[in-house]
């Protein structure tokens, strides 16, 4: 079959279901083999029918033989490469090849058990129902044809003396296959009630179909409809984001500031315990802000936005911009800040301003549940192909069960006294951490005998670039002056 005739199939549902029903079609073939075995058992044994038994388990054999092979067909795997239209043609020649397969073994049976005087050969109906089922209405009125042509052959043949026909002694007093009569009202009986059923189960088996393929349009427009509303609500999201950012960021760094110039005494001088008050307010506002800004970088965490930014980033600097950052919060809550930044640390590939929210929200978790008294620390390391990051506490540690879900969006270990925050600035560091191709986990406790926790994160480094350019530029410019 040529490339362009694949292309111009379709694929429809019927069609992707259409493997899982030629399995089940083999497992039948298999319950079949078994029931004929049983009655030929019982039709010799038990009623005394007398036919050729040879014959007959041969025939058997020959079902069983390319049974096995349907078998292993129907389980391989196709190959990943092929296009669905390829896939759904060769499925569909498969369920002829059985369906042809069948009613040619079907008709072999039926001549060596009597053929016409077999009431068995109405098992052709029961393929005609499995055609209509696993093919499309053109194949299953061929398969209708070739059964009426199988029998109508088997019986005119066999009438015709050209094929000696097998009587059931024991069951048939009389031999029924040369009675004209009596074979042409079979005849015309099959051919009419096969014709009939064929058309019958088709076309339900075709209203079915459309009336699944209205309810898949139906869903299909209901989905559409689902997108629309929520890319409405995306639209609202963006504008409630932009009033966040406007109606209640704005008027809480304007304070902030306020505060700050007071603190810096350019408004007059402040006592101990006014500085004492204000600072506490600052505090306060500071992670006012700061929450806010959580709910803003978790809504904006789109990771095609932040591969836009990613560049070669230097995380020394980083890091010290995000202790900075968490500095007051440490001093409020009387815990000491440590840090060790080696020098000429490689850079790594990523979003200055995305890798300073992730530091600081790492910094910010080790403050709020480290004890007053107690350290977080900041550390970089230099690894073979990545630059690692830990920030470790000195705080109780998280619970072995809670820590699969340290990471999930507005997760919070439950804890007698309370703690401020929604449970996003470690979901928010993960999604930063995966944005840039890296990874981030926890150890607790990572001390023997010990609490506290620490989390690390790793970042690929950035590229280095080549200096071959540069040398042979160089080698080239030398060599021109010498000369």
């Amino acid at each position: 079959m040529s490339e362009r005739t694949h292309e111009r199939l379709e694929v429809s549902p019927e069609d992707v279901e259409l493997p899982r029903r030629l399995r089940q079609y083999v497992n039948l073939r298999w319950l079949a083999i078994a029931v004929i075995v049983v009655s030929v058992a019982f039709t010799q044994g038990a009623l005394g029918i007398g036919y050729p038994l040879v014959p007959v388990l041969a025939t058997v054999g020959v079902l069983f033989a390319y049974n096995l092979f349907f078998f292993w067909w129907a389980r391989r795997k196709p190959k990943a490469s092929l296009p669905p239209a390829i896939r759904a043609y060769q499925n569909r020649a498969f369920a002829n090849a059985q369906i042809v397969a069948d009613l040619v073994t079907l008709t072999v049976l039926l001549h060596f058990t009597g053929g016409v005087e077999n009431p068995f050969f109405m098992y052709y109906l029961v393929h005609i129902g499995f055609g209509s089922i696993l093919l499309p209405a053109r194949d299953t009125y061929r398969a209708t044809i070739l059964a009426l042509g199988l029998f109508v052959a088997l019986v005119s043949v066999e009438y015709a003396g050209w094929l000696s026909h097998v009587h059931l002694d024991g069951f048939l007093s009389t031999e029924l296959a040369h009675e004209k009569k009596f074979v042409i009202a079979v005849l015309v009986a099959f051919a009419s009630t096969l014709s009939i059923v064929a058309a019958v189960a088709t076309r339900i088996v075709a209203q079915l179909r459309r009336r699944r393929e209205e309810q898949a349009q139906a869903r299909r427009r209901e989905l559409e409809q689902v997108q629309q509303q929520l890319k409405e609500l995306d639209r609202m999201r963006d504008f409630f984001l932009a009033l966040a950012s406007h109606d209640l960021k704005t008027p809480l760094a304007v304070v902030v500031n306020y505060i700050q110039t007071m603190l810096d005494g350019y408004v007059g001088e402040v006592e101990s315990k006014q500085r004492r008050w204000l600072e506490r307010s600052l505090v306060r506002l500071e992670a006012m802000l700061q929450l806010i800004n959580d709910f803003l970088d978790a809504s904006q965490l789109d990771e095609e936005r932040i591969k836009t930014e990613i560049e070669p980033t230097g995380l020394t600097e980083v890091a010290q911009d995000a202790l900075d950052v968490v500095d007051a919060r440490a001093r409020e809550s009387d815990v000491t800040l440590q840090s060790a930044l080696p020098p000429g640390l490689p850079h790594v590939q990523g979003s200055p301003k995305r890798l300073r929210r992730l530091l600081v929200n790492l910094l910010d978790n080790g403050i709020k549940f480290t004890p007053q008294g107690g350290q977080v620390t900041l550390a970089l390391f230099d690894n073979t192909d990545c630059v690692r990051v830990e920030v470790a506490d000195t705080g109780a540690g998280i619970q072995s069960h809670y820590l699969p879900h340290i990471f999930e969006d507005y997760f919070r270990v439950r804890r007698r006294e309370f703690m401020p925050g929604a449970g996003i600035g470690l979901s928010t560091a993960r999604r930063i951490v995966e944005a840039h191709g890296g990874q981030i986990w926890v150890e607790s406790p990572y001390r023997p005998d010990q609490t506290g926790s620490k989390f690390i994160c790793s970042l690929l480094k950035a590229p280095q670039a080549s200096s071959e350019p540069l040398t042979e530029l160089t080698a080239g410019l030398a060599e021109g002056v010498s000369e």
